[in-house]
């Protein structure tokens, strides 16, 4: 049901993304610098990391529906104990604990879209996305004024709250969530995943999700701090994040797009406008230009996941895109999992916001040819 998918992606997202907002504050209140504010976020990212794989395999052989519930619960966990972190090694645990929670959040949701809409996998793709990044829309209006009023802690706390408040309906909305329909034994499953692993083109387009996730990341995280490094008020560390959430609501026209250009081509349109949204950003003078720049990074943002997401089931198939994604997800999460600290460490020496917005510029064109390698039915036309 895609309602069920929207609003499981969209909790998941909101507790993903809330860090980059918040970061500054617990950067005071803790006593990090941004190399450590970094490696919070890449505890996420490793724990993501880990359980992806396994919840891509699950959900190409077991009751889908079981799966999300079964690793949702860890979502409302790992953001709840965030409000009571009294150290760089307490936030690391909490946020490990979401991210895994968090694996759910995409693998499971576009295997199920796809089997259900296979006719137009990128467009039911691209509005999938939208829950993905109306969170970061919302919050980024919200923060500025939640946080004087209830902290750091207090929006953890809620949001912790909410996310297992929605349980309840969630499990009702998943329902029609089953088990895939071409399920095999899972030792015959695992021959013919094996046989991905062993193509070339799986590694190096991998390694395209890789480099984008590296570079979209970016933003993500630091957009908030970036703006306070410019002068702007708490205001506008919020509206940065706002202008990523909606603006890549435009996004979504991308992965559609490329249901009838083809894939390939669309994925190399989608991130040159990153590439540019990045070194755009990594030259912005002042806050509106760094607004400006970073609306054109969320356009791309818009579409980026789903694009990937779609790739990969034109290259295998629906039988094993479940842990094709999975593994992806991997090579992704530790894009995820280098991002932050790398950057973090940049800013610190340099004392700017411009390598590492150069760097991810860079990543986000290298992404590009490594994309091209991808090769299967649906893509000779592309």
């Amino acid at each position: 049901m895609l309602i069920a998918s929207l609003s499981v992606a969209f909790m998941v997202y909101c507790a993903r993304l809330v860090y980059g907002m918040v970061m500054p504050y617990m950067m005071q209140d803790l006593g990090l610098n941004h190399a450590q504010a970094g490696l919070i976020y890449s505890s996420y990212a490793a724990a993501y990391m880990i359980a992806s794989p396994i919840v891509g395999f699950l959900v190409d052989v077991h009751d889908l529906r079981r799966v999300v519930l079964a690793f949702l619960p860890l979502v409302a966990a790992g953001t709840a104990l965030m409000a009571a972190a009294s150290s760089l090694w307490t936030a690391i645990l909490s946020f490990g604990i979401a991210g895994a929670g968090a694996s759910v959040g995409w693998t499971p949701l576009v295997t199920w879209v796809q089997r259900a809409y296979a006719g137009r996998r990128g467009t039911y793709l691209g509005a999938l996305s939208v829950s993905t990044t109306a969170g970061i829309g919302i919050l980024g209006l919200a923060m500025p004024w939640i946080i004087p009023r209830i902290g750091w802690r207090g929006v953890w706390g809620v949001l912790g709250l909410a996310s297992a408040a929605w349980l309840i309906p969630a499990v009702w909305l998943a329902r029609d969530f089953t088990s895939p329909p071409d399920a095999i034994p899972f030792s015959r499953y695992m021959g013919e995943f094996a046989r991905v692993l062993r193509d070339g083109a799986f590694w190096l387009s991998g390694g395209s999700y890789m480099a984008a996730t590296f570079a979209v990341i970016t933003p993500l995280t630091f957009s908030a701090d970036y703006a306070r490094y410019l002068g702007a008020g708490a205001a506008w560390e919020g509206w940065i994040f706002a202008v990523i959430g909606f603006v890549s609501i435009a996004g979504m026209a991308i992965p559609a797009l490329s249901d009838r250009v083809g894939r390939k081509r669309t994925l190399a349109l989608n991130n040159i406008i990153m590439a540019a949204g990045l070194a755009g950003s990594a030259l912005a003078g002042s806050i509106q230009s760094l607004a400006a720049w970073t609306a054109v990074v969320a356009v791309s943002y818009g579409g980026v996941w789903a694009l990937y997401a779609a790739l990969v089931r034109d290259m295998y198939g629906s039988r094993l895109a479940g842990g094709a994604m999975g593994a992806w997800v991997v090579m992704g999460s530790l894009g995820f999992l280098l991002s932050p600290p790398v950057d973090g460490f940049l800013i610190d020496v340099s004392g700017s916001y411009t390598s590492p917005y150069l760097l991810s510029a860079a990543l986000a064109l290298a992404s590009i040819p490594l994309a091209f390698a991808a090769r299967g039915r649906a893509m000779d036309a592309s």
